[in-house]
């Protein structure tokens, strides 16, 4: 009889809580912590899309290979229609036309290794009207 052990290895993330978003300058949305989530609304009718930023902690040293990016949040008539990261101030993986209503993660298509000087995630958000809300609870980075 032969006896064979299943080793099942998880993923490691590095992440920041929705309520670390950050405010593009031209952005006039409303961000309220609302039941451990960051309540993200519109304040105007003319302004229904804009960007968050998110900063993300460094990784160990041990760890720099980075395989993806994921967004948790809910949404009620609002999407994340892109995503962009940055190391430093070089974007290093974009995506666009992702028009998601749900919490998603995404591979980068090539291999993103942390060199020091930060991290950042960009999200673009699109809002139907002033009606609709987004709740972030988290944005992270697998390593």
């Amino acid at each position: 009889m032969s006896n064979t052990t299943s080793v099942c290895k998880t993923a490691d993330w590095i992440s920041t809580h929705g309520l670390g978003a950050i405010q593009d300058s031209t952005s006039t949305f409303s961000i309220t912590a609302e039941d451990g989530t960051a309540l993200v609304r519109p304040s105007h009718p003319d302004q229904l899309s804009g960007r968050l930023y998110f900063t993300i902690p460094s990784p160990s040293p041990k760890h720099t290979n980075l395989k993806a990016v994921a967004v948790d949040f809910t949404a009620q008539t609002a999407t994340i229609d892109a995503v962009d990261v940055y190391l430093a101030d070089l974007v290093n993986s974009k995506n666009s036309g992702l028009n998601k209503d749900k919490s998603f993660a995404l591979d980068f298509p090539t291999e993103v290794v942390y060199k020091g000087k930060g991290i950042l995630v960009s999200i673009l958000i699109q809002f139907k009207d002033v009606s609709s809300r987004l709740m972030i609870e988290s944005v992270g980075i697998e390593i």
